[in-house]
């Protein structure tokens, strides 16, 4: 418990130190690492149904960057959209599927989940960046990094005091409805406080605080829950070591990218 405390502190001022002073390429720079990090982590997971080679390794690494990093790649290269990105990312892995088919009979079940991998963090990933180029962008990812992390906390302890009827026992035994609603209550809360605090966000109503943390701590769950179903699929407890008591990158930033879309949305919306 110690181990994940410290690490969990470490983590997350590195966090908040890359988010608030690192300029746009900076972060850009780390996004690109994080990235890579995330991509063996799945291929990790994944390898029992898609064996792995160093040249597949570095295609697929190729493929997902491609998507991930678009929104940096648009701001030199306005025609390279997201919609552009995917069909570059399919074709490199599609074609890299045809270069080696056999067995014929697993052909296409292999190329589908190399693929899902490029979608996965394709979909979530570039919003890092995109949320950071909002007005005061580096203040509102630090607003959803609380909502994450915070909701995260509060169905923990919550789930453990008062945790009695499970949520979805046969992806997550561990989450219960309780834990959830504590989540959505620290959620909410993390998400006021922020409004006290930190600049630029001193607009958001109460209700905005609601739907934000009531949105996000929902979201973060369901992030969960798709990468905790994606190790249960192949029996592996975590995406990786990296941090120690924590895991992978994935398993920390699960929830958080997950969160992100709606965050960009709504308050390009209410803004």
């Amino acid at each position: 418990m110690l181990a994940r405390i410290i690490s969990g502190l470490v983590m997350a001022t590195s966090i908040v130190l890359i988010l608030l002073f690192l300029p746009p390429w900076g972060l850009a720079v780390a996004l690109f690492l994080v990235t890579v990090v995330a991509c063996d982590e799945y291929l990790g997971i994944t390898h029992q149904a898609a064996p792995v080679t160093g040249a597949a390794k570095l295609i697929f690494t190729v493929a997902t960057l491609l998507v991930v990093m678009w929104p940096v790649i648009n701001d030199f290269w306005p025609a390279y959209t997201h919609g552009i990105a995917m069909t570059v990312g399919f074709m490199i892995m599609a074609i890299h599927r045809l270069s080696r088919p056999l067995p014929i009979e697993t052909s296409i079940e292999r190329l589908a989940l190399r693929m899902f991998g490029v979608a996965y963090l394709g979909a979530t990933f570039p919003y890092v960046y995109m949320v950071r180029q909002l007005p005061e962008g580096e203040w509102v990812l630090i607003l959803v990094m609380a909502i994450a992390f915070g909701s995260d906390t509060g169905a923990y302890f919550a789930g453990r005091f008062l945790g009695r009827h499970k949520l979805y026992p046969v992806i997550s035994p561990k989450k219960t409805i309780e834990g959830v609603v504590g989540g959505v209550l620290a959620g909410v809360l993390c998400a006021w406080g922020c409004t006290q605090i930190l600049p630029g966000q001193g607009d958001l109503t109460v209700l905005d605080c609601v739907i934000l943390g009531t949105g996000g701590s929902l979201l973060g769950v369901i992030g969960d829950l798709v990468e905790s179903m994606l190790k249960r699929a192949y029996s592996v407890k975590d995406s990786g070591h990296w941090i120690p008591g924590h895991g992978g990158a994935l398993d920390r930033l699960d929830g958080f990218v997950f969160i992100l879309p709606f965050a960009y949305l709504y308050l390009g919306a209410v803004r």
